[in-house]
């Protein structure tokens, strides 16, 4: 009997201030009712029990924001030499058309043709001279990197005096 008295007064023990309330917890009214000593009832208000659980997550709200890309092109007609590029065009078919235009602009140059293009990016040329004779290298890249690249092609073809020939050339949305 007195094993039977001890667990149960133990299992009441769990539950006795589990709310934070020292007394009967209301919870339609959220109050704590206590009686003291003199056996006069106290009511107070005592923060809701908390669930554990956390608040919902903000709702983020993603936009896709449509940024058309941006195009280069080199043309060069090799007999002659020239050379021009062309940036921030809206098409590849414009870019390509406006540096075959700058190639031939003196109207000696031509026929001209595109020999590159860069979508979103830079472009660069060196020229080197391998088996004694000219040739071009392209470089693309981000800002800062197409001439470097064109140099480094140029280097690793084998050719001499590489030099940068079309200074880089950004086409960026």
């Amino acid at each position: 009997m007195k094993k039977l008295f001890l667990i149960a007064l133990g299992l009441a023990s769990f539950n006795a201030y589990a709310n934070g309330c020292g007394g009967e917890y209301q919870a339609a009214t959220g109050t704590c009712r206590i009686i003291d000593g003199n056996g006069r009832q106290i009511l107070y208000n005592v923060p809701p029990p908390q669930s554990g659980s956390t608040p919902p997550p903000k709702k983020i709200i993603y936009h896709d924001v449509k940024v058309p890309s941006k195009f280069g092109a080199i043309a060069i007609n090799e007999k002659a030499g020239a050379v021009a590029a062309s940036s921030n065009m809206p098409s590849i078919v414009e870019a390509k058309r406006e540096a075959i235009k700058l190639c031939e602009s003196d109207g000696r140059y031509a026929p001209c043709k595109a020999n590159g293009w860069v979508r979103n990016g830079c472009i660069a040329a060196a020229s080197g001279k391998k088996l004694s004779k000219f040739q071009l290298f392209n470089g693309i890249g981000t800002p800062s990197q197409a001439e470097r690249t064109a140099i480094d092609h140029c280097n690793k073809a084998k050719a001499s005096e590489c030099q940068i020939i079309v200074p880089e050339t950004c086409s960026l949305p």
